[in-house]
């Protein structure tokens, strides 16, 4: 019986073809299992990638909302911190400083060798917040020679009331003035206030302020 070779060949061609995919029956290019790494790859990247520009995003509005706060806050600080010094200069000018500063008083201690007095002061507050002066007092014993003087520093918060700075003290007194303590002669010692305000630390150095310098006479006898 005759076969017909090329029909045989021309089945197993259109066996093969299987509707265009390429794909042939009993071809072993066709693996089990097999897959496309591509595609494999790129599902990867969208997993990896996906919601990260959301979240960078949600991070640049909270630091702006922090930043505009900031600024908000530092305005509002400037803006108080300018009417208080405003207000600060302005007292400073109708305030009479030294009707708010007692007078002067000194005294021989009881071996007549060394001189100490106190001063007091009841200054009101300067501005709307809590500010402190500096207070440097200058000391002389007049027509002392050599001149006996000293300085004297203490810090007062404005508007706390009256306080008393009792820390004055000449010691080493020179012998002109040592003669006249003996003799129970009389002392005029001289003494100058000058002030400077203390705001947040730092002394403005535009506030500074003699007081004056007064004259006051001390009993020896």
């Amino acid at each position: 019986m005759a076969v017909d070779h090329n029909s045989a060949r021309s089945n197993r061609g259109g066996v093969k073809d299987d509707g265009g995919s390429g794909v042939g029956v009993g071809d072993g290019s066709a693996k089990p299992g097999a897959q496309d790494h591509n595609t494999t790859r790129s599902n990867r990247a969208n997993i990896h990638g996906g919601g990260g520009g959301g979240s960078t995003q949600g991070l640049g509005s909270t630091l702006g909302v922090i930043k505009s706060g900031i600024s908000l806050v530092s305005v509002i600080v400037l803006i108080a911190a300018s009417a208080d010094v405003y207000k600060m200069y302005d007292d400073h000018v109708t305030i009479n400083l030294e009707d708010h500063i007692t007078d002067a008083t000194f005294q021989l201690t009881e071996d007549r060798n060394t001189i100490i007095g106190e001063i007091a002061f009841d200054i009101p507050k300067m501005g709307y917040f809590e500010k402190s002066i500096d207070v440097l007092i200058q000391i002389k014993i007049l027509e002392s020679d050599p001149t006996t003087e000293d300085d004297f520093n203490f810090e007062y918060t404005l508007g706390s009331g009256e306080e008393t700075y009792d820390k004055f003290r000449l010691d080493n007194l020179d012998p002109v003035t040592k003669e006249k303590i003996d003799n129970g002669d009389p002392l005029d010692i001289e003494y100058t206030v000058t002030i400077t305000i203390i705001y947040l630390g730092v002394e403005l150095g535009p506030t500074t302020s003699e007081i004056g310098t007064k004259v006051t006479t001390m009993q020896t006898a």
